[in-house]
């Protein structure tokens, strides 16, 4: 169990009080709109998910942006990541009780035993893939699995994030379509959704100047 929580200091312990810390606040703020307390934790719960998902995308470029080193694993990003898992699993959690059906089956399929591929039904379909790679990223973000696994095929894992972050926004995009989402919250989501592509951009354009610049030149033959 030590190898676990193995460099778990007092910096990631003040990380992760802020991180459970900024889920409450966003519980309080759905708490301001939505008055069912199941559909505040499930509103919360999966906004505060794609936020965290978010922020993983941005700490990397950021850090080439300061014009740091990225290290194979990075303790703040990897913190942020788990409670990206946490809230995305506690959002499935609290979705399947604010709709209260007994057959979860009823999600993804039709009576006739079709598949659901209306947008809600779609939606369901992106968010459960992306609820199983969450709980993988979540179940090998920790010391252990880094040191068995090593640096570049935990690393290579790990890049599952990005196909997680389409996903999730899929399903936020899929589900604000079919529920007619307030157009301010619409409009936040695509705002962040902007900001971090364009400076995952910057990141991997900071990236390949730089790699390129390390490449040793050809002497003329």
């Amino acid at each position: 169990m030590r190898e676990f929580f193995n460099g778990f200091g007092l910096q990631r312990t003040i990380t992760h009080l802020l991180l459970a810390a900024s889920t409450g606040v966003g519980l309080w703020v759905a708490a301001q709109t939505y008055g069912i307390p199941t559909y505040i934790a499930t509103f919360g719960f999966g906004y505060m998910c794609l936020i965290f998902v978010g922020m993983t995308l941005l700490i990397g470029p950021i850090n080439l942006l300061r014009k740091r080193f990225n290290p194979v694993s990075i303790d703040l990003r990897r913190d942020v990541g788990i409670w990206a898992g946490i809230t995305g699993v506690l959002h499935v959690i609290f979705a399947i009780l604010e709709r209260n059906r007994k057959d979860l089956l009823d999600f993804f399929f039709r009576r006739n035993g079709l598949p659901l591929l209306n947008l809600t039904g779609a939606s369901n379909w992106v968010g459960a893939i992306a609820t199983v790679l969450l709980i993988a990223l979540l179940v090998t973000s920790n010391n252990l699995l880094l040191r068995k696994l090593k640096g570049k095929r935990w690393k290579k894992l790990q890049r599952l994030n990005y196909v997680v972050a389409v996903l999730v926004v899929l399903h936020t995009f899929g589900y604000q379509m079919a529920g007619g989402r307030e157009k301010y919250v619409v409009n936040a989501t695509a705002l962040g959704v902007a900001c971090v592509l364009v400076i995952q951009l910057a990141g991997v354009s900071i990236y390949q100047r730089r790699k390129r610049a390390h490449q040793p030149t050809r002497k003329p033959t």
